[in-house]
């Protein structure tokens, strides 16, 4: 007996046959993390769903597996309480093997599942701890983790200081919206402390005493750059200051002289769903954490680290982002009389019947993107131009400086590359809509363009001061 224990159990360990019913995937998996008050469910939809698939390749790993179940990795998990456990390590194989169960969500992606006839399925059973050094040493070291989500693993959970991407990440929400940056070489090379501060920003600060909106800009920047291999591993990427614009580098050093950071009123951070609420750094890295046990329980006998008795209760619910307004105006555009304000209002009136019910008008988009067409081509007309292009090429770079000095800057910019929406493209983005392209009924790419064509038209068309 005392032999088959040394075998099962060791180190804090041990190997259990866990039913499916009783695992809980981990939300603040760092391969995709989501709100803590996600279901089971609700995270297998979303990994099922296109959009993901990069992410969480479950058709590559039932694949992989082939016919049977490949038990030859066992999922780690940690017990949370009431007979439940944690799956920190192996949410995939977990995954599979509740597909297998129950059947595919009608709405998401189906493939051919190996055969898994079990109810239950073995798990390296530890301490929370145990199973985090596990999920590093897996993941973290092995490369599959991009840089920021290894680098703010380490920052929530083994007591790591914050890397330049977490704090960029915390100030602008832009190093996961954009690949680009998220990558070693950018974050050592390009971002290091001696090129931030030739770049004008204050390593030591807060939010590097520059206001969120040039921070934002100079991301921005240096992204293009990336683009464009003028910063790349064999580029420029140990001199950033001779690519990047020499007018977005005055003006970083200029807000610098005059920015007066905000104590009281810091600027709002954009949920992260990886962030856990309760969770500190160094919570886990801490010998002395009262959650953490050397020795897990005895066979039948459960863990009572009373924050993880309910993973959800400890989240704070994310809340939706603000829309952005149509033509990037609420309360509309005021336009000169004629037949480019004929057109706009129509388009307007036309939009907020789709909005009343998208469902029952799905292929509106569409329609959208070729009145988009028609009233740039119709406001290029009005000013005698005889190409879209010669109306854009005129307008499109004065709009998108204008939209930067708005208070809402930021969003506006980040909305907008989102949808590879920029002066440079916009011609071709508006020519598309005079075709029924699959690609065109995209209805946030729809709205993108709209945004950037209201400023365009703002300035060609716009009533005067009291007119």
């Amino acid at each position: 007996m005392a032999q088959k224990q040394a075998l099962s159990e060791w180190n804090g360990q041990r190997i259990e046959q866990i039913p499916l019913d009783s695992l809980i995937l981990w939300t603040e998996n760092p391969r995709d993390p989501m709100p803590g008050t996600s279901s089971n469910d609700e995270i297998i939809r979303h990994a099922l769903a296109k959009e993901n698939e990069q992410h969480w390749q479950l058709k590559k790993l039932a694949k992989e597996m082939g016919e049977s179940f490949d038990q030859s990795e066992l999922p780690t998990v940690t017990p949370c309480g009431q007979g439940r456990y944690i799956v920190y390590d192996g949410n995939r194989r977990v995954i599979l093997a509740l597909l297998r169960r129950a059947g595919f969500p009608p709405d998401g992606d189906q493939f051919e599942l190996p055969l898994f006839p079990q109810d239950t399925i073995a798990c390296n059973v530890c301490s929370k701890k145990i199973a985090l050094k596990n999920v590093l040493r897996k993941h973290g070291d092995s490369g599959s983790w991009d840089t920021y989500e290894r680098d703010l693993f380490m920052y929530r959970y083994m007591g790591a200081e914050e890397s330049v991407l977490v704090r960029l990440e915390k100030l602008t929400g832009m190093i996961t919206r954009f690949p680009e940056l998220n990558q070693r070489y950018v974050k050592e090379d390009i971002l290091n402390r001696k090129h931030l501060e030739e770049m004008g920003l204050k390593p030591d600060e807060e939010d590097y005493g520059v206001d969120g909106q040039i921070l934002a800009e100079l991301l921005e920047g240096i992204r293009e750059k990336i683009n464009t291999k003028e910063l790349a591993t064999r580029g420029r990427r140990n001199d950033p200051i001779s690519v990047l614009p020499q007018d977005l580098l005055r003006r970083v050093k200029e807000n610098t002289a005059t920015h007066v950071p905000s104590k009281t009123d810091p600027k709002p951070e954009r949920p992260h769903p990886f962030h856990a609420e309760s969770a500190s750094p160094g919570d886990v890295a801490d010998e002395t954490d009262a959650g953490y046990q050397d020795t897990l329980p005895l066979p039948g006998t459960e863990e009572t680290d009373e924050p993880e008795t309910s993973p959800a209760a400890r989240r704070t619910r994310q809340t939706a982002p603000a829309e952005m307004p149509l033509f990037g105006n609420a309360a509309g555009l005021h336009l000169v009389p004629g037949d480019v304000n004929n057109l706009y209002r129509t388009l307007e009136s036309l939009w907020k019947v789709y909005k009343a019910n998208p469902k029952k008008y799905s292929m509106f988009p569409m329609i959208f993107r070729m009145g988009l067409r028609l009233l740039a081509e119709s406001a290029a007309q009005d000013l005698n131009m005889e190409k879209l292009e010669s109306y854009v090429k005129k307008y499109a770079g004065d709009a998108k400086k204008r939209l930067r000095q708005r208070s809402n800057a930021t969003d506006i910019t980040t909305f907008l590359s989102n949808n590879s929406v920029s002066p440079d493209k916009l011609t071709t983005l508006l020519q598309q809509g005079a075709h029924a392209y699959t690609s065109t009924n995209d209805v946030q790419q729809a709205k993108a363009i709209s945004i950037m064509l209201g400023e365009m038209l703002t300035i060609s068309h716009g009533k005067k001061p009291n007119a």
